[in-house]
């Protein structure tokens, strides 16, 4: 087959990584009537969720390794069926065992495609020496975006069920003919028996790296903390009812693809080491004046918790949007392994870190309160700076 033009290539790479986060987000603002249908508790709900790390952590350990030695197309192929699956069934169930099957496989399949499509983000950077692993996040946090709106829109119009089933077919859809298109370029198997690696390698030769795993939990445990309970948070603590609860949610990821579209612009005035120390700053400062602000304030003017929580939400979003992609970054040039394989290792420390934070976040929600349990990501942000040397040799 013919090799894409890199124009045509980026493009569909854009429309890839648009539609992964349209597809994995869209359920995420109707978490509170995910809840609602199980009966459970914020701390049974929150764990529930966390469990899906099992999927992920098992996907990091060995589709890196099988992107190498098999190539990415027939990996990204079976990754976004399984997504599609595993979306229709969580948003239907009212079974805790059936969901924590289910939450298991979509964990595994979103860490597959994870790992595939950043794989070829890194390839393509490699190959043209263009700087787009952190463009490629926003189209992502853009697809993001758009599905919050939809799902805001359509809470107490459009069944949960029938909306997230016709989301995830023409997401599948079009991910096949896209992943289709990108055939001819898409990460080959390697034919150098002598650089091969097997699954076993991914323990023999296993290597934390301290400050690229810390600085990428503290960068990212807000995003992930957010997309969790900014829901519930607006419309459970806050008392706000109806799609305007998901409003600074939406905010948050507005401002990331600003961040994230726009950090080439930045780079020709600032490093990335000053930008990331300033920015965790900023967001995390300002993540925690608006939970602190709307907890003295109080919930009788929802307008006024509305207003603080939208203003809070965006300069948070805006300041740690490129945090998360500019660490990946970091690591796959410190890292002499093939980049599917630095994002599989980097992603198993992570995403163990990542489900100890979420349960400590869940339980903490249940013991105190939401809005206490806010607090711990954004404090996570603020350590960012001592984990920022990692961009100075990067």
């Amino acid at each position: 087959m013919k090799s894409l033009g890199t124009d045509r290539e980026i493009n569909l790479l854009k429309a890839l990584f648009f539609l992964f986060g349209i597809q994995i987000m869209s359920w995420v603002p109707r978490f509170p009537e995910v809840k609602a249908n199980l009966q459970l508790s914020n701390g049974q709900f929150g764990s529930l969720l966390s469990l899906g790390s099992i999927g992920n952590l098992t996907s990091l350990l060995i589709v890196g390794h099988l992107v190498h030695k098999f190539g990415a197309r027939q990996i990204m192929q079976i990754a976004a069926l399984t997504m599609a699956v595993s979306l229709s069934y969580l948003t239907h169930s009212t079974s805790s065992l059936l969901f924590l099957i289910f939450i298991i496989l979509q964990g595994a399949s979103i860490s597959a495609f994870h790992i595939c499509i950043n794989s070829q983000g890194f390839h393509f950077q490699d190959r043209t020496k263009r700087q787009v692993v952190t463009l490629l996040s926003g189209f992502w946090s853009s697809g993001a975006l758009i599905t919050s709106i939809l799902a805001g829109f359509m809470v107490d119009r459009v069944e949960l069920g029938n909306y997230s089933n016709f989301l995830a077919a023409i997401c599948l859809i079009a991910m096949l003919y896209i992943i289709n298109e990108l055939a001819p370029n898409l990460v080959k198997a390697n034919a150098n028996p002598d650089s091969d690696h097997r699954i076993s390698d991914m323990f023999k030769g296993f290597k934390i790296d301290g400050l690229v795993s810390g600085g990428l939990l503290c960068a990212i445990m807000l995003e992930f903390a957010i997309g969790d309970w900014a829901a519930i948070f607006v419309k459970e603590d806050m008392g706000i009812k109806g799609g305007i609860n998901t409003l600074p949610y939406i905010l948050f990821t507005v401002a990331m693809i600003i961040g994230r579209l726009n950090l080439h612009n930045l780079l020709e005035h600032h490093t990335i080491h000053e930008l990331a120390v300033k920015a965790s700053l900023i967001s995390g400062i300002s993540f925690i004046a608006g939970i602190l602000g709307v907890t003295i304030t109080g919930t009788s003017n929802k307008t006024l918790v509305i207003v603080i929580l939208s203003i809070s939400f965006t300069i948070a979003g805006l300041g740690s949007s490129f945090l998360g992609p500019s660490v990946m970054n970091a690591a796959n040039t410190r890292s002499k392994f093939p980049s599917s394989v630095v994002i599989g290792q980097i992603g198993v420390i992570n995403i163990s870190l990542v489900f100890v934070v979420r349960w400590v976040i869940a339980w903490t929600a249940q013991a105190t309160s939401l809005t206490f349990a806010l607090l711990i990501p954004a404090v996570m942000l603020l350590t960012v700076p001592y984990f920022a040397r990692i961009f100075k040799n990067a």
